[in-house]
Parts: C-alpha cells; structure tokens; sequence
C-alpha cells in the first residue's frame, strides 16, 4: 500500500520553530473540523430525501440553463427589468493593442506606452536546457524575487 506523502515546508516556511501555542491551536481546529464532519454525515443521512432532492433540483436547473442559453441564440435576449428577470446574451469587448503599429502611426508617444517584457516561459526553457544559470541571472539583476506570504492551515 502506497504512503501517503505530506508536504514538507522546511525550505519555505517563515519563521519555523513549531510553537506549542499554534500546535494547541491546531488540535482545536482539528477537532472541530472532525465535528462538522459528522455532523454533515448525519445530517445527509437523516435527510437524505432532502439531499437526493437538492441533488435532482441542481441538475435541473443546470439542464435548463444550458436550454435557456440555446434559445438566445435562436430567439434573441429576454429582459424584465421591473421583475429583475433575465435571459441576456451580451458582448464583452476585450481589446488588445498592435505596439508596432502604435509606434509607427505615434512615434512620439510610444516610450510612455511601450514596454518591453521578458518571455518568462522561454526564459525558464533556457534555464531547464541548461544554457542560462539562475544564479548568474539573480547575481546580473535580470532576475529579481519579491516575497510574499501565503498561509496553509489543515
């Protein structure tokens, strides 16, 4: 039987010194966690119609969704605006800028707009191919990290 893995924050975590104070914390978490748990389990077993109900009414909804979509497009957009009711098919323009035909037709704006940017993707190719060190580029400035935290709690 397979091990199951746990992560290992060693290289990463701020400050790890394994504080009794959030370890106790921890436990309650834990503990209350369990309980939600089989509360859930109970709950979906007392009223597993309710559960079974929701479940069919869900897909229900979703099926009619996806058909309301279907007859916008063949019927045109609906819209009640006193009932608050509708059924909207809407454009959402994205647009996207040409820089070498902004630096052609506006040569004398172009350094306020235009920016240059690394390929991150190809850059870290050349690093896994070997051609570029990740040192060097760190030592060079080309590469500058920003630390920023993030917290797992389980």
């Amino acid at each position: 039987m397979a091990e199951k893995r746990t992560p290992d924050y060693s290289e990463s975590a701020e400050n790890l010194c394994n504080p009794d104070e959030v370890r106790d914390i921890l436990i309650k978490l834990h503990v209350e966690q369990s309980i939600k748990e089989e509360l859930e389990r109970k709950l979906k077993e007392q009223c597993a119609d309710l559960v079974e109900g929701i479940a069919r009414s869900s897909d229900a909804i979703a099926n009619l969704q996806k058909e309301i979509r279907g007859a916008i497009d063949i019927y045109g957009s609906y819209q009640d605006t006193e009932s608050g009711e509708y059924a909207v098919k809407y454009r959402r323009i994205t647009k996207s800028y040409n820089a070498e035909l902004f630096m052609d037709n506006y040569i004398k704006y172009a350094p306020a707009v235009i920016e240059e940017s690394v390929n991150v993707a190809a850059l870290n190719g050349l690093i896994k191919g070997g051609l570029v060190d990740e040192r060097e580029l760190r030592e060079k400035g080309v590469i500058e990290e920003s630390v920023d935290f993030a917290y797992v709690v389980r």
